[in-house]
């Protein structure tokens, strides 16, 4: 008898330590990120633990991957197989993942979520617009707004105010401009990342938002866009702005801003730890950028997205979609937006204290209410979209700032490149 009952008790034992196990037991999210660095880092970790809090019976394994080659990353897991079951997620990547089928569509998912009303309805249709389909791809979580910084500190001393019009800024250009002390009124991006700044400045001179019309022709090399490029061009061959900024990217376009050699520069809500960093808060602020003469009309660039997919070869997808919409939500967001500097798309953000101390945030409100603004859809549904920034774009752009081309040729070669491919996806359509 006493044998029985010692055998029962073990079984007992054993099965208590099974269920304890299967208890603990956790399944695993894989989740890269596109730019791990020592900023980003313990920002994800800090949500992870949150997230793992919330929901204990995952974890979450993270991997940060360089910024410089991230896609490559994720191209080779799609051919191999070996997908994460979450990525960070942005515009210029949303072409390439949407057509290779690697990333689930959300549609249903989202309907069903508790938050959905609470995104803004405008970084929606955004995300929509890079789908061939019109799907939902991916969560977003903050939207990044093009926009015009100027040193208010240096601009004060001088007595200056920020520029209204083209015209404005162009006489701003010319009287600041002091070669031999090598200090300028603005900071001009000439080299890699410069398509955004050119697209602004010549489409806003031409009245312009549409890169095609109907048809699928593009209208970059029309006489208005080719006199904005000559125009534009004019800052650097007149000396306006320093000699090595025909090869400036952010890095350097920023380090101008932020030691003071310029007073204005043109870039997106990003940019804002970089400024905070260098300049200090409240000697620095963001401004609508410089409107069209005739009509007071802006054109920028449409509101370009960032945040979560999941793989269509997930390993964990139910886990997977529960990670993204713990990052889309308001407390993820509020999070992540208040450590970068970001801004959320998630409304239930907006009434949080950090929100409404950041002065920046009423401009990017008053720029989205303003009827003047128009938004430049970039084709980021073109598979070829990336290289035409960096084989035609960047070097065009410099061959003219160089005198090496001119702008009607350098516009007729992006409008024949661009009315190509977009003609090409709308017959694939």
């Amino acid at each position: 008898m006493k044998k029985f009952l010692a055998i029962v008790l073990c079984a007992a034992i054993a099965l208590s330590c099974v269920g304890m196990a299967c208890a603990e037991a956790k399944s695993t999210i894989t989740f890269w990120y596109h730019d791990g660095n020592p900023t980003s880092n313990p920002i994800f970790e800090e949500l992870i633990n949150r997230f793992e809090a919330k929901y204990p019976q995952y974890e979450v394994e993270y991997v940060p991957l360089p910024n410089d080659s991230y896609l490559q990353k994720y191209n080779t897991a799609i051919a191999t197989n070996s997908v994460p079951d979450v990525i960070s997620f942005r515009d210029v990547d949303a072409s390439s993942l949407i057509n290779q089928q690697a990333i689930i569509k959300f549609d249903e998912i989202f309907e069903k979520w508790e938050e959905k009303d609470a995104i803004e309805p405008a970084v929606l249709e955004v995300v929509r617009k890079a789908a061939p389909d019109g799907g939902l791809y991916g969560l977003p979580v903050y939207n990044t707004m093009d926009i015009s910084w100027y040193n208010s500190k240096l601009m004060g001393e001088k007595g200056v105010t920020p520029p209204a019009t083209i015209t404005e800024f162009l006489a701003l250009c010319e009287q600041y401009a002091d070669s031999v002390n090598g200090t300028y009124f603005y900071s001009f991006r000439g080299g890699a990342g410069s398509l955004e700044n050119m697209l602004d400045f010549i489409m806003t001179y031409a009245g312009d938002n549409r890169i095609f019309d109907e048809e699928g022709n593009c209208l970059l090399n029309s006489k208005k866009c080719i006199a904005g490029l000559e125009t534009y061009a004019s800052i650097y061959w007149n000396n306006w702005t320093s000699k090595d900024s025909v090869t400036n990217s952010f890095k350097e376009m920023v380090a101008e801003f932020g030691a003071g050699t310029s007073m204005y520069m043109m870039h997106n809500s990003s940019s804002l730890p970089n400024h905070q960093a260098n300049l200090g808060d409240g000697n620095f602020m963001n401004v609508v950028a410089p409107a069209n003469d005739e009509t007071g009309t802006v054109c920028t660039k449409d509101l370009s997205f960032f945040g979560f997919a999941v793989m269509e070869g997930a390993q964990n997808k139910e886990g997977a979609i529960e990670f993204a919409k713990f990052l889309a939500s308001a407390e993820g967001a509020s999070y992540l937006c208040e450590q970068e500097g970001r801004i959320p798309v998630n409304k239930g953000v907006y009434e949080e204290t950090w929100y409404k101390n950041n002065v920046c945030n009423k401009v990017y409100a008053d720029m989205l209410a303003n009827p003047s603004v128009k938004y430049i859809t970039h084709p980021i549904w073109l598979p070829t979209w990336n290289e035409f920034r960096t084989r035609v774009q960047e070097p065009g752009l410099q061959a003219v700032l160089l005198k090496e081309r001119t702008a009607e040729d350098v516009l007729n070669e992006m409008a024949d490149y661009l009315t190509a491919a977009q003609k090409e996806y709308l017959t694939s359509k």
